[in-house]
């Protein structure tokens, strides 16, 4: 006698589902950053438009001040959101796009994402005077 048996082959649901689960998810994360897109459009040029900014160089301050600070804050607003996303795909849906990647590959991937849309928003700013219109045009460009 060797030991040696056959083990039943059972076909589980649950491993097919979460593979599919997890496909979506790490296809649908980068859409769902996507969408700070359009935030960031909106309060950039809703500022052009009622010309906040023009009232804050009469008040006496540096236009680099206040694009440094309007850079960190919607890039801290980005963070905040992947953030979020990581720790909901990490710990409570427990995807493999989080599990099976490593924490430093992934964040910079994450941070160079939020980089990116950070300064594009800045970049298309300088076309838009209405904010409506920014928001409407740049959903387009999304789709």
């Amino acid at each position: 006698m060797s030991g040696i048996q056959y083990m039943p082959m059972i076909a589980d649901s649950s491993t097919v589902l979460d593979k599919i689960f997890s496909l979506t998810g790490a296809s649908l994360y980068p859409i769902a950053l996507s969408l700070l897109l359009p935030v960031f459009m909106y309060a950039i040029v809703l500022e052009k438009e009622e010309r906040l900014q023009e009232m804050m160089k009469m008040n006496g301050m540096k236009m680099r001040y206040y694009w440094i600070v309007n850079y960190l804050w919607n890039l801290t607003m980005y963070l905040v959101a992947a953030l979020i996303f990581y720790i909901f795909g990490r710990y409570i849906l427990v995807t493999a796009f989080f599990t099976d990647t490593g924490f430093f590959p992934l964040f910079i991937v994450i941070f160079g994402w939020g980089l990116a849309q950070v300064s594009l928003s800045f970049f298309f700013q300088n076309f838009l005077s209405k904010a409506r219109s920014a928001t409407s045009i740049i959903n387009l460009i999304l789709s």
